[in-house]
Order: structure tokens, then C-alpha cells, then sequence
């Protein structure tokens, strides 16, 4: 009896776990994923970012005409190359009222913008100096917004 209470305590002791082989070939086939999807999500995250720079540019260009209307005093909007902001200040006394950063230190970490011309008057009857175009890129990304003097904002691909 004794003989057979052995044989049974020792298949008891079978080890629970996972072996080193095991375990590399599961870090293997888990690095192999994610070095698949990693361009991807790169390519995503700009595509993204570049859609917000555009959305929160237009709408700071659309508050510009309305904050002249209602102040009933001229802005200025203005891109700043050397900071990489887009600035909405008052024409007369200079103060600033939305700042946009854009570039690398920005959130939207944007490669280039183009803001052409590069400054542009908004007076309070609700038109501008001239109708203007803003280019965003990041990466193969781009999207333009253009304004008219009215003040009609339309951002495309």
C-alpha cells in the first residue's frame, strides 16, 4: 500500500507553468505584431493631427471675424515663421487674443505651414484685406484652408 501512496504523490508534483521556449516564441510572434502595425498607427497619429491643426485653425480664423465684428476694431491675423504660431492680435494696440502654435514643440507637431499672404487685416464690417490660404503638413499629410475676404472658411485635402 505504501508503494502505491508514492507512485501517486510523485504525479502529483507535476510543474504548472510555461517553459523558456514557450515564452520566447510568444515575445517573438507579440514583437512581430506589433513591428506590422507600428507604421501604421505612425501614419494615423500625423494624418490626425494634421486634421486637427486644420479644424482648430479654421475656427480660430472664424472667431477672428467675429471677435472684429463684435469689438468693432480691426485684427490682425498673422503666422509667425520663427515661433510657428498663428496670432490673432488687435491692429491698433498689439494685444494678442488666440495664439496657435503649430510646429514641432506644438501638439500637432506639423513640418511646414504656409500662410499666404503672410499677414491679413480683419475690420469689424466683416471683411479682410484679402482672401488667404493656410497650408498644414505633416509627413505625406496636407490640408489647406482658404478664406475668403467674407470670411467663408473651407479647409480641403
Amino acid at each position: 500500500m505504501r508503494t502505491q501512496l508514492q507512485s501517486d504523490d510523485s504525479r502529483r508534483h507535476v510543474r504548472s507553468g510555461f517553459t523558456m521556449i514557450e515564452t520566447m516564441i510568444v515575445i517573438t510572434i507579440l514583437a512581430t505584431i506589433v513591428a506590422m502595425a507600428l507604421p501604421q498607427f505612425n501614419r494615423t497619429t500625423r494624418h490626425r493631427r494634421v486634421i486637427a491643426a486644420a479644424t482648430a485653425v479654421a475656427g480660430d480664423v472664424e472667431a477672428a471675424f467675429s471677435l472684429a465684428a463684435r469689438q468693432r476694431k480691426p485684427l490682425r491675423i498673422t503666422y509667425d515663421a520663427g515661433s510657428g504660431e498663428i496670432r490673432v492680435a488687435d491692429r491698433l494696440t498689439g494685444t494678442v487674443y488666440r495664439r496657435r502654435p503649430l510646429r514641432m514643440t506644438s501638439e500637432y507637431k506639423l513640418d511646414a505651414v504656409t500662410f499666404i499672404p503672410a499677414t491679413v487685416e480683419v475690420f469689424p464690417g466683416g471683411i479682410s484685406s484679402a482672401g488667404f490660404n493656410i497650408g498644414l503638413t505633416n509627413g505625406a499629410f496636407q490640408r489647406q484652408i482658404q478664406v475668403t475676404r467674407t470670411g467663408l472658411t473651407r479647409v480641403t485635402p
